[in-house]
């Protein structure tokens, strides 16, 4: 009897041990497909040039290196210098593949994956010097990619924290680092990515000292029906601090400023808003804020925008130089972007106010193309009939006076200046009453109390500036009587 109950064990044992190693040998070969599909997708990015590939699969375990280089026209523009060659930047990566079914097995992690995959990074020797200064033996970058048997799959990236400082020049650094996850879906048609940086610090003798707090970023985005991602994106930084001492002394510190983004479809066409808060911001210790901007993009039509963005991919893959590349989207925009002005798309800033030390900064517009044809770009006054604005602001009169005297300052002031300042203030001060009044004589401002303030539309070919209609430079007397 207890033979036959070890014979049986012995067999459960080795059939469940030949499943297992069918089932790593089936899973090599379908994660071996579902990494060619990923390498596909990060190849067809505009951002990058691949310059090398490969694929080793064995049984248990495989192995994808690749060279990636940063695509020179991302940076050609603010880099290049004549006679010199452009510098490249290029890193290469390595993915260790674990196979299914149970990848983390000698993790004691028993949770079944197609695959994990932790990738190791080998940077140029000069790029690997420059970076153990920060990290020392620590790598510099560390990824792990979770793929399911579906395909979908969680990546979790994180960068470590470091400390460095240079006695001789007193540069000093604190990186408190990065952890970031994405969670996709196998077809790239849905993504959820939320990454987590708690600060940097960084300070530079007899220069200045930098702070930065609390950033945080999540976007949640799935593919629509026109192609394009649609979803939420957010995004905040609890604190900045500048603090500039050399030259000119400069200090600047700002809390709590967030974003967020959204994009929706409705039926054919694409809506997004996007709204910006600012608790406060202190320049040289004059606090500004509260402020907030929302602005609105409304009835554009979905499937040009998706047909554009693959148009301006392909573009950014070219080697194309600043004359050609803005041929190209001139030609872009004529031959692609026509459907955006025929389907009545509306534009808007829907608020924006800014509290400053003197009142408070307002504005509000809007503008949108009703019944465009593409006839119109060669008839400026039928087009202009086919657009509907409006517009209102306000602004404190003693922002006006600040701003001046800043401006003259600059220009006429100075350490080696001879100029009286009470006396420049002066001429400053009687310079923008002056040109207040003319502006308020002709009717292009208002003056209300202590506020400047302005309100314009323009409806069916009609200009109306506070109030008063404006004739346009194209009217006739004929016209603008029978109006």
């Amino acid at each position: 009897m207890k033979r036959k109950v070890v014979l049986a064990s012995s067999l459960t044992f080795a059939a469940l041990a030949i499943a297992y190693v069918g089932g790593s040998y089936y899973a090599g070969q379908a994660v071996e497909q579902t990494m060619q599909k990923q390498h596909a997708w990060l190849a067809n990015l505009p951002y990058f040039i691949v310059k090398s590939h490969s694929y080793q699969r064995g049984w248990f375990s495989s192995t994808e290196t690749t060279t990636l280089q940063v695509r020179p026209e991302l940076y050609r523009f603010m880099l290049e210098k004549e006679g010199e060659p452009l510098q490249t930047f290029a890193v290469t990566y390595t993915n260790h593949i674990q196979h299914g079914p149970l990848p983390l097995l000698s993790q004691f992690n028993f949770m079944p994956y197609k695959a994990a995959v932790s990738t190791q990074f080998v940077f140029a020797p000069d790029t690997q010097k420059f970076l153990s200064k920060f990290f020392g033996e620590q790598q510099p970058i560390k990824i792990e990619n979770r793929i399911s048997f579906n395909d979908d799959g969680i990546v979790n990236l994180s960068i470590p924290a470091f400390e460095y400082e240079e006695a001789l020049s007193g540069i000093k650094a604190h990186w408190e680092g990065l952890t970031a996850s994405l969670d996709y879906g196998g077809d790239f048609n849905r993504v959820t990515l939320i990454a987590n940086a708690p600060g940097l610090k960084g300070e530079a003798k007899n220069k200045g000292q930098f702070a930065l707090k609390d950033f945080r970023f999540k976007l949640q985005q799935v593919r629509g029906t026109s192609g394009l991602m649609i979803g939420s994106t957010t995004a905040q930084i609890g604190q900045l601090d500048l603090n500039l001492t050399e030259g000119t002394p400069f200090k600047l510190k700002l809390d709590q400023l967030t974003y967020a983004g959204d994009i929706k479809e409705a039926g054919e066409f694409i809506n997004a808003s996007a709204k910006i808060d600012l608790k406060t911001l202190t320049l040289d210790q004059q606090p500004y804020g509260p402020a907030v901007l929302i602005a609105e993009a409304n009835h554009l039509h979905g499937k040009t925008l998706a047909k554009i963005g693959d148009e301006l991919t392909l573009l950014q893959k070219q080697n194309l130089d600043r004359d050609q590349l803005t041929a190209a989207l001139t030609n872009l925009a004529k031959t692609q972007g026509l459907p955006l002005l025929q389907n009545n798309p509306q534009l808007a800033i829907k608020k924006f106010e800014v509290k400053l030390p003197d009142g408070a900064l307002r504005f509000t517009g809007e503008v949108g193309l009703n019944g465009f044809v593409a006839a119109d770009l060669d008839k400026p006054v039928d087009l202009v009939n086919k657009i509907n604005a409006k517009a209102d602001f306000s602004v404190p009169r003693k922002v006006v006076e600040t701003m001046a005297l800043w401006q003259a300052r600059n220009v006429f002031g100075g350490a080696d200046s001879q100029v009286n300042m009470a006396d420049l203030d002066f001429l400053a001060g009687q310079f923008v009453e002056g040109q207040i009044n003319k502006l308020a004589e002709q009717n292009l401002i208002r003056v209300d109390g202590q506020l400047l303030a302005a309100t314009a539309s323009l409806n069916k070919g009609a200009f109306i500036l506070n109030g008063i209609k404006v004739p346009l430079p194209w009217a006739t007397p004929a016209n603008a009587e029978a109006e």
